[in-house]
């Protein structure tokens, strides 16, 4: 399991990391917002995941319980 986490900490890192190709030359504006759009979400999803794996084992059940619970 430790080495799972692992895993999935390193991955969210390279999330954090990942960087959209943009050619400011050859593509059009709506292109390169969604590129950087992209991109911000890839960051969003590593944060997320992240945050997630840092939690305690108590904090995430009581996560696990709230979802069961609605």
């Amino acid at each position: 399991m430790k080495e799972l986490k692992q895993r999935l900490k390193y991955f969210a890192r390279t999330l954090k990391e990942h960087t959209e190709y943009i050619d400011y030359h050859s593509m059009g504006h709506l292109e390169q917002l969604a590129a950087k759009t992209r991109e911000e979400t890839v960051h969003n999803v590593g944060d997320m995941l992240l945050e997630i794996l840092e939690l305690d084992n108590l904090t995430f059940q009581s996560w696990l319980t709230q979802e069961e619970d609605e």
